[in-house]
């Protein structure tokens, strides 16, 4: 369960191109970059799921919160938890259920999900709800991220494995900041507060917010 490319390269898929009226095919490769990190693109993401998905892994419960497609995202979610696990090799709450749950209330698993952001402009998209301005902190050029950053567009986050390989890698990020500020390893709640931008939020939409990820983070560990 690899990258593609090595660090300061980002991966090109193989590709045809048509030169001098001669179309030539390129096979897939790995092209360097100027900044020597580890970055991925949406062409890369999708790649290490392909090669390796078949791997077997802890899945979250086969519980779908009474959703349409409560458990069509139960492998991917594995996968990039186990994934992201691997690259950052620390104990953590970010686990296979934290991540359903999220999804569940954030989505309710719909991979074409969008609504406007209450504290900035924008919107938020996908299953994880990542917003254009998260987007935008995540990317090669930003220095909210000091490694393992992106290349991607606003629309390859309504694909849903670019979408949870960016929303866990982006939790790992929010996992940092609430830990610097409660000074202790955050709970699967304060995880959640976190990634939904309501720690301090106390205002009746955040409240509502924060009931809403504590009846489904329960009905998901009562789950049989």
């Amino acid at each position: 369960m690899k990258k593609i490319c090595p660090i300061g390269s980002i991966f090109v898929k193989g590709h045809h191109k048509t030169i001098d009226n001669r179309e030539h095919y390129w096979k897939a490769h790995c092209r360097k970059v100027k900044i020597r990190k580890d970055i991925l693109n949406s062409d890369e993401i999708q790649e290490i799921y392909r090669v390796n998905k078949e791997q077997k892994l802890t899945l979250p419960k086969a519980y779908s919160f009474g959703a349409k497609n409560g458990l069509k995202y139960d492998s991917l979610i594995s996968f990039w938890v186990e994934y992201w696990n691997r690259v950052f090799n620390v104990k953590t709450n970010i686990t296979v259920g934290l991540v359903k749950t999220l999804m569940m209330s954030e989505s309710t698993f719909g991979k074409k999900a969008t609504a406007k952001t209450h504290n900035r402009p924008g919107s938020a998209i996908g299953l994880l709800q990542i917003t254009d301005y998260t987007l935008k902190l995540i990317q090669l050029n930003s220095k909210e991220l000091t490694n393992h950053r992106f290349k991607i567009t606003r629309d390859d986050l309504f694909n849903p494995t670019v979408n949870v390989a960016v929303a866990i890698r982006w939790l790992y990020r929010k996992r940092q900041i609430a830990k610097y500020y409660l000074k202790k390893e955050p709970s699967a709640l304060q995880l959640a507060e976190e990634y939904k931008g309501i720690r301090n939020d106390k205002s009746l939409k955040a409240n509502k917010q924060r009931t809403s990820f504590k009846k489904l983070w329960k009905e998901y560990k009562n789950a049989k």
